[in-house]
């Protein structure tokens, strides 16, 4: 009987140091939007807002199509495939997005150029500039990466000519903390 004891307590106290051994996971990243303060191993689960930090855009890759027509005929139609990288043609070069719903725009010398509101819905971006709203698709967003995309689709008639686009243009950016 006193085995029996002693083997069940063995049993007990075994179960008692793996169960209390076992680090509970979840996301460890303080700025992630689903943080867990008790997680003492992080599992990979972390979500990011565009929120936080500040977004340096080092790519816009524009994809779409232009035509140009007159009385009818088509006298230009043409692809659009171009991925800028230079710094003094990106827009938005530098974007600050506060958790408060305000944004700040910024140029290379870091002057504020453009401020506003924004709101997100699912993957869908609202930026409200002083003049235009932009509805932006978020491709992607990590803690230090965001890919967002926009459509244009315009056309224009003067003079008897019309143009027409589509373009696509994606955004590229890497965030500072």
């Amino acid at each position: 009987k006193n085995k029996m004891k002693n083997y069940l307590y063995l049993i007990l106290a075994v179960s008692v140091i793996f169960t209390s051994c076992k680090k509970e996971e979840g996301c460890s990243d303080e700025l992630a939007t689903n943080y867990n303060i008790d997680a003492e191993k992080d599992d990979g689960s972390c979500i990011f807002s565009v929120a936080g930090g500040t977004w340096t855009t080092q790519s816009v890759v524009s994809t779409g199509n232009m035509t140009v027509s007159m009385a009818g005929l088509t006298v230009l139609d043409s692809a659009i495939n171009y991925t800028e990288t230079n710094p003094d043609s990106l827009e938005p070069y530098m974007l600050i997005i506060n958790e408060n719903g305000t944004y700040m725009e910024h140029d290379q010398a870091n002057v504020m150029i453009e401020q506003g509101t924004w709101s997100s819905s699912g993957n869908q971006l609202t930026i409200n500039s002083p003049d235009t709203t932009y509805i932006l698709t978020v491709n992607s967003v990590s803690k230090n990466n965001l890919s967002m995309s926009i459509t244009f689709n315009e056309s224009e008639t003067e003079m008897g000519m019309t143009m027409s686009f589509n373009l696509t243009q994606t955004i590229n950016a890497t965030r500072e903390w």
